[in-house]
């Protein structure tokens, strides 16, 4: 079900609002209506003084500010200020804008939404799709336009002709009816000719339909221009294009057959071959009705083409399908994985402040940091991003839950980690390493985000001179700067709360922002989290991306996740120990709905597991006997049974025989908490175990390791092997995908 908003309850949003009404793949959640009484809004649905629709629908009113009609519930909004709309809350994931009023992507960002399609032409580069044009370029943007009426009506015709002709030159007129803008008499201080009445007059006008062709089909750039005249009608309007081809064999007739045999044909376009007038074409759904009888074949590639199109009604046809299409893109077709435009190996970052979010939280025991996976594993990213020229580069992490600034959370214990491994790693690509190892210093940004640690686009930034990829030094690479502790600022945290409005009014926000040109996000332990540095990027006005550790934990997990993309011959195991069950069970009750997927339930899950099936799962294992005693203080002893008022402390023989039989029949296994108490050396030996079999495992097998804990079994790097930095986010990941084919907060960002 597509949900959808509209905002504006005019002539386009009043067609665009009874198409949908009409079509089962639409849910209208909200309307905002400026003025609109709720009482006089079943007369406004049901009368028209231009079109013919059905009118089989009743109202019931359920409140001041909603209604039913049909199945659809429908919130009464009526504010002019966008941020105070809030559509998400009502529902809503796409809006049409029909006020003509928001037609940049700043300014449709004030809607709280995840998509904003514009009912015009847009004023910046937002993006303009039309079907029948160039609907197969969509991928994925959030704010579209859906452009003119009369674009509408000739770029479908002209990418007939242009994906089967040349075309050397087109001029057009679009023969418009009235509008809304215009008056019914004469008035004063008016600028344009449309301060003249529409009853008495043919009114010369201008359009935008040239530019906005160009940006749908940009081959005719300096080919075709346009211009309009408004005449006495209510709606329908004729397009007149005079169009020139590069073949002169060309006749009128095989364009006809064109249209004809089009895919679209009957949706996108018609054929009229009747004495008919503009009336007749009132409440029509497709935008280009080419009229043979009134069209003209000039001979030698000449043709004037006339095109009926209601510029209601089958304009809001068109938005609808751009709607249904884009809904289709994310939600079928690309919502199960990231775009690479937004890969870092596809930016140009030349030139540019960086700030870059990585996941530092590294264990410490004792003051002293115990494993450092999760910062190497960031090294990639980091030499990457240098390798491509930046002004400057800011990482950014998170340590700990502080409560503001302190000591004991500060990051600039990791400072000479971060330069040993930068100074150790190879480049990516270019397989060189940077030489000068001295000459690499991170420097430390104490104050965090603060407007002492914003480094402007024109502030001097040394002696930066790179030659090439091949090979650069560490004294040529560009300022590295480690910012403090972003979880020092509450904004950080508490930024699911804040509304558009807050998030706007809010320093710390802004100063972020205004830190960098590019944001890019590597943090995937972080990426189930709506904090500020994880998604704020989408809606900071900069470019933004992924680094390679979310590329390389997707593409690790799309075994699991792509549950049908083997026909679902894959074997998958999965293992999951530890001791909470609260955090468990989900993933467990998740990965048995994977084809052939069995689940190996161990460690103290085991036991608390049990108890909670009241009924045998046919792919479901579980751990049946092992080493403990009463308490971890007592002997080790073998138990043979989970029956029993003792504790089992590690995996026993018999289970591990069990475990080590269906890891021989796997494909893929994906192993996740200990299979015992690992801080006990006694306990630790059936995990320990697990780890050599899994490490001499034949190399065609593909073996998951699902962070914390797990991983920190691994010391040695096997190619067959990948150790997930993920906790949390892991295995919401693997849940939404699994079950729901969507992403976690942090990773829709990128699709």
């Amino acid at each position: 079900m597509i949900q959808v908003g509209i905002n504006g309850f005019g002539r386009i949003g009043k067609c665009v609002f009874l198409q949908l009404i009409a079509n089962p793949k639409f849910k209208v959640c909200a309307i905002n209506a400026l003025n609109l009484n709720i009482n006089d809004l079943e007369d406004y649905l049901k009368y028209d003084s231009t079109h013919n629709y059905s009118k089989q629908f009743t109202i019931e009113i359920v409140s001041p500010t909603e209604f039913k009609i049909g199945g659809h519930i429908v919130k009464i909004l009526s504010d002019k200020n966008a941020v105070n709309l809030h559509w998400k809350k009502y529902g809503c994931e796409y809006v049409v804008d029909a006020t003509g009023c928001f037609l940049t992507s700043e300014k449709c960002k004030d809607h709280d939404v995840d998509y904003v399609v514009m009912s015009a032409p847009a004023k910046d580069e937002t993006h303009t799709f039309i079907c029948g044009a160039n609907l197969d370029k969509y991928a994925g943007e959030n704010i579209v336009s859906g452009s003119s009426c009369t674009t509408n009506c000739l770029a479908p015709m002209l990418k007939i002709l242009t994906d089967n002709y040349e075309i050397d030159n087109c001029n057009f007129t679009t023969i418009h009816a009235t509008t809304s803008t215009q008056y019914t008499v004469d008035i004063l201080n008016k600028a344009a000719r449309t301060n003249r009445s529409i009853f008495n007059n043919i009114i010369p006008h201008t359009t935008g339909a040239s530019a906005s062709i160009i940006s749908v089909l940009p081959e005719l750039a300096g080919k075709i221009n346009g211009t309009s005249v408004r005449v006495p009608v209510g709606n329908c309007s004729l397009l007149d294009v005079n169009v020139e081809l590069t073949d002169k064999t060309v006749t009128l007739k095989d364009i006809e057959n064109l249209v004809k045999q089009h895919k679209l044909f009957s949706q996108v376009y018609q054929i009229n071959k009747k004495q008919l007038v503009s009336c007749d074409f009132v409440t029509t759904t497709t935008p280009a009705i080419l009229d043979i009888k009134a069209s003209i074949d000039m001979g030698n590639g000449r043709f004037k083409l006339m095109l009926w199109y209601d510029n209601e009604w089958s304009y809001s046809a068109q938005l609808v399908r751009l709607l249904e299409n884009m809904y289709e893109y994310n939600h079928n077709q690309i919502k199960n994985s990231i775009k690479s435009k937004y890969y870092i190996e596809n930016m140009d970052l030349a030139g540019k402040r960086v700030v870059a979010r990585f996941d530092f939280n590294v264990p410490v025991v004792d003051n002293v940091i115990i494993d450092t996976f999760r910062i190497r594993s960031a090294i990639p990213t980091i030499l990457t991003i240098l390798s491509k020229k930046p002004k400057c580069l800011i990482l950014v992490a998170h340590f700990g839950r502080p409560n503001g600034p302190d000591d004991k959370n500060s990051l600039k214990r990791i400072i000479p980690l971060l330069n040993s491994y930068l100074n150790a790693y190879f480049m990516p690509m270019s397989e060189t390493i940077i030489h000068d190892e001295s000459a690499i210093s991170v420097q430390f940004l104490e104050k965090g985000i603060h407007p002492d640690s914003v480094l402007t686009p024109s502030a001097p930034f040394g002696n930066y001179g790179v030659q090439s990829t091949e090979t650069f030094t560490a004294s040529a690479l560009p300022p590295i700067y480690l910012l403090e502790n972003v979880r020092f600022h509450k904004e950080e945290t508490d930024y699911e709360k804040m509304s558009a409005d807050e998030i706007k009014k809010s320093n710390i926000v802004q100063i972020y922002r205004s830190m960098g040109d590019v944001f890019i996000s590597d943090a995937f332990g972080c990426v189930h989290r709506k904090h500020m540095s994880i998604c704020d990027m989408k809606y900071s006005g900069k470019m933004f991306g992924y680094g390679h550790l979310i590329k390389n934990e997707i593409d690790a997990l799309e075994p699991l996740v792509n549950m049908h993309g083997d026909g679902g011959k894959m074997k998958i195991l999965g293992i999951i120990g530890g001791n909470k069950i609260k955090d468990k069970l989900p993933i467990i009750d998740t990965l048995r709905q994977i084809p052939n997927a069995k689940i190996f339930v161990a460690g103290g899950l085991a036991k608390q597991y049990t108890p909670s099936l009241d009924h045998f799962i046919e792919n479901v294992y579980v751990m049946n006997d092992g080493y403990g005693n009463k308490t971890l203080s007592d002997k080790r002893i073998y138990i043979d049974s989970l029956n029993t008022q003792m504790n089992l402390y590690d995996i026993g023989d018999k289970s591990m025989k069990q475990l080590l039989s269906l890891i021989d029949e796997a494909d893929v296994i994906f192993w996740n908490g200990s299979l015992g108490v690992i801080e006990d050396e006694r306990y630790k030996i059936g995990s320990t175990n697990l780890v050599r079999y899994l490490e001499q495992c034949i190399k065609n097998k593909k073996i998951i390791i699902g962070g914390g804990e797990t991983a920190s079994l691994f010391y040695n790097k096997s190619e067959h092997i990948y150790m997930s930095t993920g906790g949390g986010a892991l295995l919401e990941y693997l849940q939404d995908k699994i079950l729901h084919g969507k992403n976690i907060v942090g990773l829709d960002i990128f699709c």
